[in-house]
């Protein structure tokens, strides 16, 4: 694989600086080296600027010498207090750790502890210690089938068996007892349900004979009241009617008076209830403004069909345009991720190619003679 060298900012800076650097070497060498050319003494405003910048040298190196002895100071001060942290967090886990042993993991807890026990030959018992009749340490100690504590066995399981059917008998009359109790508070509980149950269906058969008589009162007094309003609505309906035909028979609407349809405020103006409509000609003016009016609405509609009309290609193209926006937003964001992507992976790989050369062409180059043979050979 090829190695790719790609330089950076820095790289051009750098070379551009060593590139100056040379040529001014090569023209103080040449004004130096050359015996015709070259002065006579020193020069005295260069050594001084050497000088200074010697100096600012020495400061700076003994400004950061001082600033890297307080920031070891201090790491060394957190050091200290990190380290007394550390032996007291140790001490503090040892001192639970030999807690948890001596309390949960003590030596008689474990398993095998019959196994490696000092004291198990002194609390061993004597070969049949339990038998009535104990034998020697050379005779057989038990037998294939022998029971040795079969009487005393026999007895403890006579025992329990007879504890357990005590105990199933108290268990079985207390559930009794316990169903029994519940029985009685479920009877209970339906003899006041039924009870309180026939109290509310008195209650609400009296509630309800009740508001029916309410109701039969007030219906029978509202039967009255209309009865007898009809009754004077009736009477007063007549004498109105009986007043109405009179004055129509005497008005001057029957009589078709035009004088009486004119209004005081204006000769166009009329009375409405004696007028007796219009003439030919006030018809013929009627019809025609009518059919302007009529034009002018459909003018007015087909101007507001109009206008809707271009609101809605307005905003057709406005949707339109925001939607092809959005599209063509959404495109470009893809562009610049896959733009940003594919640099990013460029970079990595120039990271890459970088760390690779440097790592097997910079760091790997061992000074030769060449490289000391190179020190005093220039004018600096």
């Amino acid at each position: 694989m090829l190695k790719l060298q790609i330089a950076t900012e820095q790289d051009r800076k750098e070379a551009q600086n060593r590139e100056r650097r040379r040529q001014c070497e090569l023209e103080r060498r040449s004004r130096i080296f050359n015996a015709r050319n070259r002065k006579i003494g020193v020069d005295v405003p260069f050594l001084e600027r050497q000088r200074e910048e010697k100096r600012a040298e020495v400061e700076e190196q003994r400004r950061k010498d001082l600033a890297f002895a307080q920031q070891m100071i201090k790491d060394s001060n957190l050091a200290v207090v990190l380290e007394a942290r550390e032996r007291e967090e140790r001490r503090r886990i040892e001192l639970e750790i030999n807690e948890y042993r001596q309390r949960y993991q003590r030596p008689e807890d474990r398993r095998e502890f019959d196994l490696n026990d000092p004291e198990v030959l002194k609390r061993q018992l004597p070969p049949r210690a339990t038998d009535d009749q104990p034998v020697g340490m050379s005779s057989a100690q038990k037998f294939e089938g022998e029971d040795i504590n079969y009487e005393e066995r026999k007895k403890i399981m006579a025992a329990q068996k007879n504890a357990w059917l005590e105990q199933q008998v108290q268990e079985r009359k207390a559930a009794e007892e316990e169903r029994r109790k519940a029985e009685e508070a479920y009877m209970m509980a339906i003899k006041s349900r039924d009870a309180r149950a026939s109290e509310l269906d008195k209650l609400e058969r009296e509630c309800r004979y009740r508001l029916g008589q309410a109701n039969l009162r007030y219906n029978e007094a509202l039967a009255a009241e209309s009865k007898q309003l009809k009754q004077i609505m009736k009477e007063q309906e007549e004498a109105d009617n009986t007043a109405e035909m009179y004055n129509n028979l005497t008005s001057d609407m029957l009589t078709e008076n035009p004088d009486v349809a004119k209004s005081a405020l204006g000769k166009n103006r009329a009375i409405g209830f004696m007028y007796k409509g219009m003439n030919q000609e006030e018809l013929k003016k009627f019809y025609a403004g009518q059919k302007e009016q009529m034009a002018a609405n459909k003018a007015k509609r087909d101007a507001e069909d109009k206008m809707e009309a271009e609101w809605q290609a307005l905003s057709k193209s406005i949707q339109y345009e925001v939607a092809r926006q959005d599209i063509q937003d959404r495109r470009l964001r893809r562009e610049l991720a896959k733009q940003l992507m594919e640099e990013n992976q460029l970079l990595a790989m120039q990271q890459k190619e970088k760390e690779k050369y440097f790592n097997e062409v910079v760091y790997n180059n061992m000074p030769t003679d060449e490289y000391y043979a190179q020190f005093n050979t220039t004018t600096r």
